[in-house]
């Protein structure tokens, strides 16, 4: 049986383009076009992945993830965003994210980071000058110290 995947970004191009990347390895359950619709979703689907944009409106994709964080959601959480501020990264690995890509990447980094985070390991874009390991420190003593980024 293939992983299941739902997919969150409110450019709905964007997010079929998605679908037909994604869809050859993965059952895609279901599309949100914002952060809510992603919480209302993932518990109706209880999809094994999540792929989500950080810029969405009614809520947003990190907070939707700290959502379904509290909510003991087992889904692993890939943000896949425009956005290439290192402390929105933090943030998103704070929050419960398991992979921190952007936009600009390629579709066989989404796959590779799909296939990296199913195992259990932690991804980050290569076009990050800093490293996974220093950016997960990072969100482990902001979270231990409560300090937000």
């Amino acid at each position: 049986m293939r992983p299941s995947v739902l997919i969150a970004d409110d450019h709905r191009l964007y997010a079929e383009g998605l679908r037909s990347l994604l869809s050859p390895l993965y059952e895609i359950v279901a599309i949100a076009e914002n952060g809510q619709e992603l919480v209302k979703l993932a518990a109706q689907h209880k999809p094994d992945l999540i792929v989500t944009d950080i810029s969405m409106p009614v809520m947003t994709g990190l907070d939707a993830i700290q959502e379904l964080s509290r909510q003991g959601s087992p889904a692993k959480f890939i943000v896949l965003t425009m956005h290439r501020e290192v402390g929105l990264a933090v943030l998103a690995f704070r929050y419960g994210a398991s992979a921190f890509l952007l936009k600009t990447g390629r579709g066989d980094e989404l796959i590779e980071a799909l296939s990296v985070v199913q195992e259990g390991r932690r991804f980050l874009s290569a076009d990050f000058s800093q490293k996974l390991d220093d950016i997960l420190a990072e969100a482990a003593l902001t979270a231990s110290h409560g300090i937000h980024p």
